[in-house]
């Protein structure tokens, strides 16, 4: 696999105003992290009480799968953090109940809108809103990506990440598969 989903992804997180990610600011103003897991030490969770809500992380773990003679299926896993802050000291369970509600909707909200960038972006090989044209070799592995399939869910009770709600989603990849041995990887 050699292009960088992530690079596509961290794009998106600058152009996209409910994430506004800037890595060249300080820590204040990021938005766009990678991590291997969700449930692994990382810098979003190290910095979460001063960390930019909304967030996007992608995971850098390879989830790979042989299908067949000819293929490999990669998993791609993002997450989309938002901290649910209450406007009362004396909540109520109702109230609870409603700032979840809203987070969710946010966050359900955010994957649409990447998958249908993603979904342009595959089909043209043009990035939808900066116009940046991608070469041959990355539209290609787009064009392997399963959108029509993509599955997100809510992430209940992850207890590292105290008042944050979080979204996972997961995007499936079909990419070609090498049966031949390259002989110039190994001493002859």
């Amino acid at each position: 696999m050699a292009f960088r989903f992530d690079y596509i992804l961290e794009q998106w997180a600058m152009c996209y105003k409910p994430l506004s990610h800037n890595p060249e600011k300080n820590s204040k103003e990021k938005a766009f992290y990678r991590i291997k897991t969700i449930n692994m030490e990382n810098e979003l969770m190290r910095n979460q009480n001063m960390a930019k809500s909304p967030a996007m992380a992608y995971s850098v773990v390879v989830d790979g799968e042989a299908k067949g003679k000819g293929t490999i299926s990669y998993e791609h896993t993002i997450y989309f953090f938002s901290r649910a802050v209450s406007h009362s000291l004396a909540k109520t369970a109702k109230q609870d109940e409603n700032i979840g509600i809203d987070q969710q909707q946010l966050m359900d909200g955010m994957v649409q809108d990447l998958l249908a960038y993603l979904w342009e972006l595959k089909s043209t090989g043009r990035d939808p809103i900066t116009g940046q044209v991608y070469d041959a070799s990355t539209v290609k592995s787009l064009r392997g990506l399963d959108l029509e399939n993509a599955n997100w869910a809510t992430i209940p009770n992850v207890v590292k990440f105290g008042e944050w709600h979080i979204m996972g989603l997961q995007i499936e990849q079909i990419a070609p598969r090498k049966l031949c041995i390259d002989k110039k990887k190994y001493y002859l």
